[in-house]
């Protein structure tokens, strides 16, 4: 018992010695290189020692510390000896945080951030709209969707675009030589720089947006309303041209849309004649219907034939399946007096000849 308590007895007093040794060797070296410092700026550093370090060799240390850069303040603490405290910690983090990046440095994060944008809001908006209008006119007809189910069954091409070439794009940029700055992360994390690229984003896709809608000058942006419109004519006007068709006993009956827009009149429900569910166009001012649309005037034609504004084209292509010989033809007017349509009875007579033929 008595020769384990002297070897525990001699290991204290030998770590004693060594600690003392060590004390003495750093402030021997301490105040070798102290005399050296006179700076008030060291000399403020040395104030910052906490009055509880209780030795000159700490003050010493730290005269060294600071002209090397590393001044820190110590407190002598029971369990660990010399040591940082929380205050130095503190101040020298405080001391450590990046300055707001410079005026340069933010026009660059907002060019990065607004070019590539503008690409991705002129390509977003260019699918868009020609998808859109193909959809437009392609189902919308068919089915009766309305121009905005079509424009949000085209955003569906145009969000997948958007993923499918996003990469792509960016990579592009890159290669074209815009880089990011480089910052660190405080300066990423501080509110001007986030800001600045958040509005080169909004004004970069609003320019590619707005760049994207000059694809609305290269298509018709109405076809799709006259297509449908066309759909509802058709199943409207059929059912009254075939009763007219009947009621008033003659060959062939036929109703003709005007189109100020196009400069046209059309044609599709046209009962009794052989291609009755063709459409048929004609420029303003050509035939008897071209007169009629023009003028306002109602047209009785006896001997077709004869007359200086009969278009013979209807019957030479087989539309009719006949030769026309009179025509009957009246202008549809809406309230403010203006053409919209004009309605051509055609051969009075000759319905009720080619009923008695077939029975």
């Amino acid at each position: 018992n008595i020769r384990p308590r002297a070897i525990c007895l001699d290991v204290s007093v030998h770590r004693k010695r060594e600690r003392g040794a060590m004390m003495r060797r750093a402030a021997t070296t301490a105040a070798g290189v102290a005399r050296r410092v006179s700076s008030p700026t060291m000399s403020a550093f040395v104030d910052a020692v906490p009055s509880n370090s209780a030795s000159a060799w700490a003050q010493r240390w730290t005269r060294v510390a600071a002209q090397h850069g590393k001044a820190r303040a110590w407190s002598a603490t029971p369990s660990s000896g010399f040591a940082a405290s929380a205050a130095s910690r503190s101040s020298t983090t405080a001391a450590s945080v990046s300055s707001p990046p410079s005026p340069e440095t933010l026009r660059k994060i907002f060019v990065f951030n607004a070019v590539p944008f503008v690409a991705f809001g002129f390509i977003d908006n260019t699918v868009l709209i020609y998808a859109g209008d193909a959809i437009d006119n392609s189902v919308g007809v068919a089915f009766g969707l309305s121009s905005l189910a079509a424009a949000a069954m085209g955003q569906i091409f145009s969000d997948t675009s958007g993923v499918l070439f996003g990469g792509a794009i960016e990579a592009w940029f890159l290669k074209l030589g815009f880089t990011q700055p480089v910052l660190t992360v405080e300066q990423n994390m501080m509110r001007v720089t986030r800001v600045t690229s958040t509005w080169g984003k909004v004004i970069g896709v609003v320019t590619g947006c707005t760049l994207g809608l000059l694809n609305l000058l290269l298509i018709d942006p109405h076809a799709a309303e006259k297509a449908k419109e066309e759909k509802e004519f058709t199943a409207m006007f059929r059912a009254i041209m075939d009763e007219g068709h009947n009621v008033v006993d003659c060959a062939a009956a036929s109703l003709w849309i005007v189109d100020y827009d196009k400069k046209e009149f059309w044609t599709r429900a046209s009962s009794g004649n052989v291609m009755d569910d063709a459409i048929v166009r004609r420029p303003f001012g050509v035939g008897i219907v071209g007169h009629v649309a023009t003028t306002g005037n109602v047209s009785n034609v006896t001997d077709c034939t004869n007359h200086s504004s009969f278009d013979r084209t209807v019957d030479r292509d087989g539309i009719t399946g006949f030769t026309t010989t009179s025509a009957l033809t009246g202008p549809v007017k809406d309230d403010a007096g203006r053409v919209v349509a004009v309605v051509q009875l055609v051969n009075k007579g000759q319905n009720r000849d080619k009923r008695a033929s077939e029975r």
